[in-house]
């Protein structure tokens, strides 16, 4: 049933996707921006636009970025929209806000705004949806574009779970469509990325200069950036789209840089290729692991049991770390045979196992023989390592982390 949406915010980076996608399926939009005349801050021109109005989509922003001014912003605009929507007879409010808000009491000023508007939303009067999203996969060109200071380009040391602005505004124009539902799931990307990197792809895909400088910002913010507090919860929705698909889809190229090709003779190498640079310590980048070692000639092969989900970030990169030091220990064991690593996805917990077949070993096989460097770390999780040689002379090791429900 088609309906009338007004999308506050309707010429940013979202609004402007779901002004398109809602009119794409039939609905009648109109935009709230200072743009066309309407003024959030003020209130002007909001009884005109909403008085035939049914639902309100607001992906509105703040250009503050100090904790007081933000607040100020978010709880005006909000205050004026829902009093004006009250008015109209408007009878479904959705807004998007921004995932991790509710660990930043005292962190970034920007968050605190977002926050306060959240709580805005839920004591007013119109029924409500709100929506948390990651960071979107659009963030890499604002960093490479506004953080420009002569050939360097400065990004904040952040771990990040992008999800494309597109994917976003599908989703809020579907809960548009619905009736009020309150806080709903979060949403976040398929991957965890360092922002730094991401800036480095989208400037070598669009062919633009500049040196990548990660740093690490001061406060509880930045530690927030880098320890994970911004990153998908555990029960959260992700998109399918990847950083590097959507960098394709936007430019041509994922960005990734360059690799001599292995020198040889014939057309056969008398070098593997160089080992690729980890990925960042997620089991949603195990298949990345994987994939760059076969690339570089390693003989192992991944399997994933069970139905992969989002999980806390200490355990998430307990997880990858135990698996990334569970490769590293068995490739360097044995010579020409195959190794294998899984992941497994138990219902109360999460298992990565790497194991070898039976063949040669190497001088220093005796010397490594279980997860030395994870092991501390799994425990205090609650976890636990295990290794050993099965009596068909196959190794494995392995560690097992509990996770909440």
């Amino acid at each position: 049933m088609a309906t009338r949406i007004v999308i506050a915010g309707g010429t940013g980076t979202v609004g402007r996707l779901v002004t398109e996608i809602a009119a794409g399926r039939g609905h009648e939009t109109a935009v709230i921006s200072r743009s066309t005349g309407i003024d959030l801050r003020t209130g002007d021109g909001l009884d005109a636009v909403l008085r035939a109005g049914d639902v309100v989509i607001d992906v509105s922003g703040s250009q503050a970025m100090s904790a007081s001014a933000a607040i100020r912003d978010f709880e005006t605009m909000t205050r004026n929209l829902l009093a004006a929507e009250e008015h109209a007879g408007i009878r479904h409010h959705v807004v998007l806000s921004i995932v991790g808000v509710d660990t930043s009491e005292n962190g970034y000023g920007y968050y605190q705004g977002k926050l306060a508007q959240e709580r805005a939303v839920a004591a007013g009067a119109v029924p409500w949806t709100l929506l948390r999203a990651t960071q979107f996969h659009e963030f890499a060109g604002q960093m490479a574009e506004r953080m420009k200071f002569g050939p360097f380009v400065l990004v904040p040391r952040m771990r990040s779970q992008p999800i494309a602005a597109r994917a976003v505004a599908t989703r809020l124009v579907d809960l548009a469509e619905g009736k009020p539902a309150g806080r709903v799931g979060d949403v976040a990307g398929p991957r965890i990325e360092r922002m730094a990197e991401l800036t480095r792809r989208y400037l070598r895909a669009k062919g633009l200069p500049g040196h990548v400088v990660e740093m690490s910002l001061p406060g509880a913010f930045g530690r927030q950036m880098r320890d994970g507090s911004l990153l998908a919860g555990v029960h959260t929705h992700l998109a399918e789209q990847t950083f590097a698909q959507w960098l394709v889809e936007q430019t041509g190229s994922d960005g990734q840089a360059k690799t001599p090709r292995p020198v040889g003779i014939a057309g056969i190498p008398i070098v593997r290729a160089p080992l690729p640079d980890a990925p960042e310590p997620s089991l949603s980048n195990a298949r990345e692991l994987i994939a760059g070692l076969t690339t570089a000639g390693m003989p192992i092969t991944l399997r994933i049991e069970g139905a992969e989900r989002p999980l806390p970030p200490r355990i998430d990169e307990a997880a990858f770390r135990a698996l990334q030091e569970g490769v590293g220990l068995v490739l360097s064991r044995a010579r020409g045979v195959d190794a294998a690593a899984v992941v497994r996805y138990l219902p109360h917990a999460v298992e990565v196992e790497v194991s070898h077949e039976p063949g040669g070993l190497t001088p220093q096989a005796s010397q490594s023989t279980s997860l030395s460097r994870s092991r501390s770390t799994v425990r205090a999780l609650g976890g636990a390592v295990d290794s050993g040689d099965r009596a068909d002379g196959v190794f494995w090791v392995s560690a097992t982390i509990p996770t909440p429900q």
